[in-house]
């Protein structure tokens, strides 16, 4: 975890004003982002992408919530298994990346797919609207991450799942003393708050009982599958 004084500079650069900068600047540079990524996950940040959709057990004609959808890269594979008479709903709060996915054709090709800007405290959805949600990279981005997740709880109806792949530090190991510097980093690129524990925190919000956590890459990241 960060020592107090590497907190105080990351805390600093955290914020909604901070990620929607970051945010919309990797919009208008998507290939980057996806180079930032699979080094982030070892080469295995599509592997990753597509077990976080599994977990969701999507079947044709599911409504499914993907927040902070950034470009959309879930989007086609959320579609390939709602089908036509599924839902595919995609909420970001950075103008730029509901642009960027709007610009990459999903509302156009599929006409099931919708992309909003929401922000993720206050999802602009009625309760239990969703069959399922997912949320990819972005829990450990997102400024009241607390909200956010209460949020997911609502809009999905009993049950149905939420999904999250997301990131942490080096939680032992040698490893640990790299820490600092892939924290500090992260936080400049992506508004990442390292010293969150998501797999806790999803688990009090919908029961330790409720929820598979599975680790990958030295535990630096994980798939938690949430049942409703």
């Amino acid at each position: 975890m960060l020592d107090a004084g590497t907190r105080t500079t990351v805390t600093g650069i955290q914020s909604q004003s901070h990620a929607d900068r970051v945010y919309d600047w990797w919009s208008q540079h998507p290939g980057l982002f996806d180079l930032f990524a699979g080094a982030a996950f070892f080469g295995r940040y599509r592997a990753l992408r597509e077990t976080a959709v599994d977990r969701l057990e999507l079947a044709p004609g599911d409504r499914v919530l993907d927040l902070a959808c950034g470009t959309g890269p879930n989007v086609p594979m959320l579609v390939d298994r709602t089908g036509d008479e599924g839902t595919v709903l995609g909420l970001d709060h950075s103008r730029g990346m509901v642009a960027a996915a709007r610009d990459r054709g999903h509302e156009q090709d599929h006409a099931p797919v919708r992309v909003a800007r929401a922000d993720a405290g206050s999802l602009p959805l009625p309760d239990d609207a969703m069959d399922a949600a997912l949320c990819t990279l972005s829990l450990s981005a997102i400024p009241d991450h607390l909200a956010a997740i209460q949020e997911l709880r609502r809009v999905v109806r009993p049950g149905g799942r939420v999904v999250v792949l997301d990131a942490q530090p080096y939680q032992s190991g040698p490893m640990r003393l790299f820490n600092p510097l892939v924290n500090y980093v992260s936080a400049v690129a992506t508004n990442w708050y390292p010293d969150r524990h998501l797999p806790t925190d999803l688990r009090a919000a919908f029961g330790a009982d409720r929820v598979d956590v599975d680790l990958y890459n030295g535990g630096t990241a994980f798939v938690a599958t949430a049942e409703l």
